[in-house]
């Protein structure tokens, strides 16, 4: 599914990128061979006026003149006394050109029959971008020029096709670009849509891997619970007694594990709410402290708390979740702990931040691990993982600390053992 969407993305952003790449480009051109055709016609028109300027001057025209002007400047000079081609034409143009030249005059005559004789003082002429019939594309200047004798005429013939070869490269140029932007877009695309859709497909994984993990969990003890039933229905007394007290633990295991999922579930919607508080972090934590006696007797482990000299602000937080954060580290500590070993507690504040250190000389966590204790059912010692863990604890704790703005960092204690460090970044209360 998600290759298809990947390249579907791909796709759908090449093509609207592309589109508007090959509309500026088209957009371009036109402006471009526009200006170009203009620029280039007033060259032309340049040079028809200064070449009629010479033609009016010449008392009388020589062959060798009129070559070297039609040479110099790519020129079919056609010329007419009283309508009559003079010597020249037969003699220095080719029959392609003569025709060329009497076409053009041909189509002049029809289209701009309105062009005057000139003066003694100036000449009558008339621009245009004519294509002759065999193809040949030309800007032609039809004139006519008042002599003593009487009206010199003719017709100036310039080719287009430097011209269009021009606007022909421009366009390949282009061409070529907008192919090598439109592949360069396409990779660009494909790297950064699945760039972008990498998260997402991880998030999915992970979905999928924590759906297959909860099912996992729910399997056991519901088929444990079945099987209680089961066996109880033909139990005597004493037999049911026990299989109802296998029910109960294993529908309380039921009970914790459905809350766990719940409380992951509301953190991943944005629905995790907090009851924002002043709350004394040092008395919390001698509370807590307290609860756990009890435990650590049993354990025969020691509970012992460090709390600041002086007075420390209090925090704005939620004081059951602090609570159920500080348990869970707490009770992870007496599970992996030693007999005979210890569990710390302390608090610190410095420059506006909470530091709740929970310390023990356990069998600590190694390396390889410790990017992966905040996952969902992750647990790095599954030999020594009791049934009533579900490897949601610490996900859990991790999600109380960031919902609170803050983090939790694991160290290693010197000589064996874990530190879990809280930091709330939750401003105090002003007094």
């Amino acid at each position: 599914m998600y290759k298809k969407l990947h390249r579907r993305l791909t796709l759908l952003f090449t093509g609207i990128t592309g589109i508007l790449l090959i509309a500026m480009s088209v957009s371009y051109l036109y402006m471009s061979e526009k200006d170009l055709r203009q620029n280039t016609f007033l060259t032309f028109s340049s040079q028809v006026t200064s070449l009629l300027a010479s033609l009016e001057q010449q008392a009388s025209l020589t062959w060798e003149w009129i070559s070297k002007t039609s040479a110099n400047q790519s020129l079919i000079l056609a010329l007419y006394d009283n309508d009559m081609p003079i010597a020249y034409n037969r003699i220095v143009l080719s029959e392609q050109e003569i025709a060329l030249a009497d076409e053009a005059l041909s189509y002049g005559r029809q289209n701009y029959p309105t062009l005057g004789s000139g003066s003694s003082y100036s000449a009558s002429h008339q621009e245009f971008t004519w294509t002759s019939g065999s193809g040949a594309p030309c800007f032609v200047s039809m004139f006519n020029i008042r002599k003593s004798s009487g009206i010199l005429s003719g017709a100036i013939l310039s080719s287009r096709l430097p011209l269009l070869r021009q606007i022909r490269a421009q366009r390949l140029r282009f061409l070529f670009l907008n192919i090598a932007g439109i592949v360069i877009l396409l990779l660009f695309s494909w790297y950064y849509t699945g760039k972008l859709l990498k998260p997402i497909m991880e998030s999915r994984k992970k979905q999928a891997s924590f759906v297959a993990s909860a099912s996992h969990e729910l399997r056991t003890p519901i088929a444990v619970i079945c099987s209680a039933v089961s066996a109880s229905q033909s139990a005597n007394d004493a037999q049911k007694e026990r299989f109802l007290h296998i029910i109960e633990e294993e529908a309380l295991r039921l009970s914790t594990l459905t809350d766990d999922l719940l409380l992951l579930n509301r953190a991943d919607t944005d629905r995790f709410e907090l009851e924002l508080n002043p709350v004394e972090l040092d008395t919390l934590l001698l509370n807590t402290c307290e609860s756990f006696e009890p435990m650590a007797k049993q354990q025969n482990m020691t509970l012992s708390v460090k709390l600041p000299e002086g007075a420390i602000p209090r925090c704005l937080c939620d004081r059951k979740r602090i609570r159920q954060m500080l348990s869970i580290l707490i009770t992870n500590a007496f599970c992996y702990g030693r007999a005979g070993g210890y569990v710390k507690l302390s608090l610190s504040y410095e420059k506006s931040m909470f530091w709740i250190m929970v310390e023990d000389n356990g069998i600590g966590i190694e390396d390889k691990d410790k990017p992966f204790i905040f996952d969902r059912f992750y647990r790095a010692d599954k030999a020594r993982s009791g049934k009533e863990h579900f490897g949601l604890g610490l996900s859990i704790a991790q999600e109380i600390a960031v919902s609170h703005g803050g983090k939790i960092i694991v160290t290693d204690t010197p000589g064996g053992g874990a530190r879990f460090f809280i930091l709330l970044r939750r401003p105090a209360e002003k007094s």
